[in-house]
């Protein structure tokens, strides 16, 4: 029986070849390298088109290695759903966790305050700062009451005192029922506190030595659960492409494996303690290739240690260098791309950052979307129940192939130069991040690399998002009373802390026993960064300026002709200008300079940019910017790059250009100068 349909038997077999002709041909004399292929920061290319042919035995291999990494139960149960909880009062935050948990969250992320963090008692100034107030054992009871710590993971954000909140924790939980059959998260991690704030309390040696024996005991009391953290979100938030999280992430790890098999621990039970935390970003695809080279690479470290058990423990979140100030509800589909990442990778868990987390304390909505987000991910798709879903595809699998190779040597070039303590020590990690930063941040001001809603198509008049402003005094006071007297000394050993938590003391006093008053160690400690912050602080500074003036700074859109002819140009201004906060005044076109002047001197603007085709600019643009500097624009630009006519068009008058490829930030903030040159405090 013949098929009456025949479909695609009717056209001729694609091969690469043909394909690319016909791209070429399309391209109509452009290079195929230059328009197509895609180099990224870590110096590899990203091709337009993969075929079969491009599979080696390498890539190959890759599908059948990461399922030897994934536990079979994980594909009926799905990722762990971790939320963030941050509010500083520990009363605000139970009721936060148990309605998160009552709503699909399984897992939640308690981040102490920055006084805490600092070892410090809770009258210190930074109480309820930047987290929960947990200083004591009662804090935690009151945070976690009513919760089942063997059912839901309890994760730990503690930096410096990760081993006293540690013992704060296992306090809370060791007794309960069902306790051997809790999985905690601990999350003690000296490195990347080292990285992230510059100090640590002891030395590095001592504090990986005392991270690992407090880990031992941990994993002891609790064996399914991780006591260590390597967190790779302070390279990547600080600028570092995917291969230096990685080469970082890999280095830390192998540096708490030496110091927890150099206890006594098996190799495969130290790797099982070991957690990896990867923050991941709005390239979908790296963030996928991402997860599944550290799985390949771990894997490899682990068959180079004798380890039995290829499995591993990773945690992604959204990265926070991705996210932005302005125009906050776009964070929404930042971390719906970041999550959906983060599953088809092989998270283990996945925190999404609520929309609004760089602006203040989310509210029961903004964790509901969080929440909702991963929900939505998991039963709409089902990645969840197949084993590295991405696997087989051939784009991803060289992706996967080319990071994993360039962050191996990564990896072999810190620990051939001592290690990523020392990297960190010497400043020369910090130094190639920087260095990073400064290409993405040139990429993202010349709006190369676009972000939605704040170099792209912003909405200067957006409602501003609002934040609970929690009553600080009184967390303190509260907290306060839910202190008892402790004045022994804290001894250096899992139960000896534990039984100082029980008899009261504080984290406080547990870090200061433990490590005395200050720090021992201090190196350069990494910046963080947002692709967004140059674009913010304008934004920021307009704000300021609407506050004493009652409007936007502003600048005239003298378009010239027709609706048509100007246009495209204008929208570009527009879209230029408005994405630092300068909002541009419009109109349907005038036909003389005469006209345009007129309308500028009654905008009451100061600042004007002409806009329209490159025919007009020749017959037009001369006599425009003579007729508008006559008017009292202390400022002309022109849309479009000027090419050879360049200094006749500053001869007439014309101060600067924009087009593609201008550095927006520094433009604008030149024009808000004239713009404001007589409001004080606008910057």
């Amino acid at each position: 029986m013949t098929d009456p349909l025949k479909l695609a038997s009717e056209f001729p077999s694609a091969d690469y070849a043909g394909w690319r002709k016909l791209a070429e041909e399309a391209l109509k004399g452009a290079s195929f390298e230059k328009k197509l292929v895609t180099q990224t920061l870590d110096g590899f290319a990203i091709q337009p088109l993969y075929t079969q042919d491009d599979q080696d035995d390498a890539t190959r291999l890759i599908h059948d290695v990461l399922c030897t990494s994934v536990e079979p139960r994980e594909t009926v149960t799905g990722w762990d759903i971790r939320q963030l909880h941050a509010h500083p009062d520990p009363v605000v935050t139970n009721s936060a966790i148990l309605d998160d948990l009552e709503n699909g969250a399984t897992s939640i992320l308690l981040k102490l305050d920055a006084s805490a963090r600092k070892g410090r008692e809770i009258n210190s100034g930074d109480v309820g700062v930047d987290g929960i107030a947990l200083h004591c054992l009662a804090d935690f009871e009151c945070t976690l009451k009513d919760v089942y710590t063997n059912l839901a993971t309890i994760a730990l954000d503690a930096g410096a005192v990760a081993i006293p909140a540690a013992a704060m924790l296992a306090a809370r939980m060791v007794d309960e029922d069902g306790a051997d059959e809790a999985a905690p998260a601990f999350n003690i991690d000296p490195i990347g506190t080292l990285a992230s704030t510059g100090t640590l309390p002891c030395a590095s040696e001592d504090a990986l030595r005392q991270t690992a024996e407090i880990s031992a005991e941990l994993i002891d009391l609790f064996p399914l659960g991780t006591a260590i953290s390597a967190n790779g979100a302070p390279y990547y938030n600080a600028g570092a492409t995917d291969g230096q999280e990685l080469a970082c992430l890999l280095a830390s790890g192998v540096a708490y494996l030496r110091a927890l098999t150099d206890t006594g621990m098996a190799v495969d039970q130290a790797a099982g303690a070991i957690a990896f935390n990867v923050a991941i970003g709005t390239d979908f695809f790296a963030g996928i290739a991402k997860l599944r080279a550290l799985r390949l690479m771990w894997t490899r470290v682990l068959a180079a240690s004798a380890a039995e058990d290829a499995s591993i423990s990773i945690n992604a979140v959204s990265a926070e260098i991705a996210m932005s100030k302005v125009d906050p509800w776009v964070n929404m589909l930042r971390t719906t791309v970041t999550s959906f990442a983060a599953g088809l990778g092989g998270a283990n868990s996945v925190v999404c950052l609520p929309y609004d987390h760089l602006i203040g304390l989310p509210d029961s909505f903004t964790r509901r979307i969080a929440r909702n987000t991963q929900l939505i991910l998991q039963e709409e798709s089902n990645v969840h129940r197949v084993i590295d879903p991405a696997g087989g595809a051939w784009f991803i699998e060289n992706m996967t192939r080319d990071l994993a190779n360039v962050a191996w040597k990564k990896f072999q070039s810190l620990e051939a130069s001592g290690g990523i303590l020392a990297a960190l020590a010497n400043g020369s990690l910090k130094k190639d991040i920087e260095a990073v930063w400064q290409s993405r941040e040139k990429r993202v001001a010349n709006r190369r690399d676009p972000l939605t809603g704040v170099s792209e198509f912003p909405n200067i008049a957006e409602a501003k998002v609002s934040c609970d402003a929690p009553d600080l005094d009184a967390i303190q006071a509260n907290g306060k009373a839910r202190q008892t007297k402790y004045s022994q000394t804290v001894g250096n050993t899992l139960e000896s802390l534990i039984d100082a938590a029980r008899n009261g003391a504080t984290i406080g006093h547990m870090f200061t026993d433990l490590y005395g008053a200050s720090a021992a160690i201090t190196v350069p400690a990494l910046t963080p960064h947002r692709l967004s912050e140059p674009f913010e602080a304008l934004r920021k500074r307009a704000d300021n300026y609407k506050s004493k003036t009652g409007s936007f700074p502003q600048i005239f859109l003298a378009n010239l002709g027709k609706v048509a002819q100007h246009t495209a140009r204008a929208m570009f201004a527009r879209n230029f200008f408005e994405s630092c906060g300068i909002e541009t005044i419009t109109n349907t076109g005038f036909a003389d300079p005469g006209s345009a002047a007129k309308a500028f001197t009654a905008s009451g603007a100061k600042v004007a940019v002409i806009c329209g085709s490159d025919p007009q600019y020749s017959d037009m643009a001369a006599d425009m910017a003579k007729a508008l500097k006559d008017a009292g624009a202390s400022r002309v630009y022109l849309a479009g790059h000027p090419g050879d006519a360049k200094e006749a068009y500053e001869a007439a008058g014309i101060d600067d250009f924009i087009y593609v490829g201008s550095y927006v930030p520094g433009v604008c903030r030149t024009a808000m100068d004239h713009i404001s040159s007589d409001v004080r405090g606008d910057k």
